[in-house]
């Protein structure tokens, strides 16, 4: 019998699968390799393509509708943006962490 389970690869990302319990998983979503095809950057495409995990847009219907995807790009830029704005304050305090 197969159990939905939330699968974490090397990477960090997030998915949500289907597991026999014994080692077999069947990724439900968000699609492996998608962001992949995008050559974007790492740490921005793992944190992406969590956000898309977490908002549930696994499908192209999903990502279609409304503004699900202008969303999730604008919280993975404002994560983006917050890191930025943290880099300039420890550079101006003396140094990166």
């Amino acid at each position: 019998m197969m159990e939905e389970i939330e699968h974490t690869d090397e990477l960090g990302r997030k998915y949500r699968a289907l597991s026999n319990g014994e080692g077999f998983i069947i990724i439900k979503g968000p699609p492996e390799g998608l962001l992949d095809e995008l050559h974007l950057p790492e740490p921005f495409a793992t944190t992406l393509h969590n956000i898309l995990y977490a908002r549930g847009i696994f499908d192209y219907q999903t990502a279609a509708r409304g503004q699900a995807l202008v969303g999730a790009l604008q919280e993975a830029l404002l994560l983006d943006a917050q890191r930025l704005l943290e880099a300039y304050y420890h550079l101006e305090q003396g140094g990166l962490p």
